[in-house]
């Protein structure tokens, strides 16, 4: 019985995150990987992959550094350091607001679950979480207070393991900076989402 109400209740929460309004779509495209180099940066696209929007560039040095480059004016939207790759993530970040001109600080943590893993984002006086299940290719983030869905992303299936891995992005809401979203994407095909790192 109880396994039937789960699923019910699995279907429903499926339904709701279904029916919610999608404001912008991405195709999140990661770069092609070089022998011996375990960091990698990503094109994020339309929905259509037609346009390039911005580029995440990575390198690896002391500490683990990504900048979010807008593709048209090449202007630097923000930038992410510390350490991802390893068991311990510990990331701080900041974004650029053009309207205030001013950099707004966050930070991402860690909580591993028997079978999920969520991650903490501190941003500009909000809590999100993104909740990460070991067995689905699914991605939801959540305003931690209020539990609402505010962006969600899944891995594309590859049936050839020479395409490139790509992301789906779908965001909800407009209470957080989309660079947020590009972030986690980054940290969380570093950690192995994918399936293939």
């Amino acid at each position: 019985m109880k396994i039937i109400c789960c699923l019910l209740l699995f279907i429903l929460l499926t339904k709701y995150i279904e029916a919610k309004k999608v404001h912008r779509t991405y195709v999140v495209v990661r770069n092609a990987t070089a022998p011996g180099k375990p960091m990698y940066g990503f094109k994020i696209f339309d929905s259509k992959e037609k346009t390039c929007l911005y580029r995440i560039r990575v390198s690896s040095k002391a500490v683990d550094s990504a900048i979010l480059v807008d593709n048209f004016e090449k202007n630097i939207m923000a930038n992410l350091e510390g350490i991802w790759i390893e068991k311990l993530l510990n990331v701080t970040f900041s974004i650029y607001d053009s309207k205030l001109n001013k950099w707004t600080d966050g930070f991402i943590q860690r909580n591993a679950h028997l079978i999920s893993v969520d991650y903490i984002i501190q941003f500009n006086n909000q809590q999100l979480i993104a909740t990460s299940n070991n067995y689905l290719k699914k991605v939801n983030v959540y305003n931690k207070k209020k539990k609402e869905l505010l962006a969600q992303f899944q891995y594309r299936t590859r049936w050839l393991s020479q395409r490139p891995v790509k992301y789906d992005l779908k965001i909800y809401s407009n209470q957080v900076p989309d660079a947020i979203y590009f972030f986690l994407v980054l940290i969380l095909d570093h950690r192995g989402h994918a399936g293939d790192t």
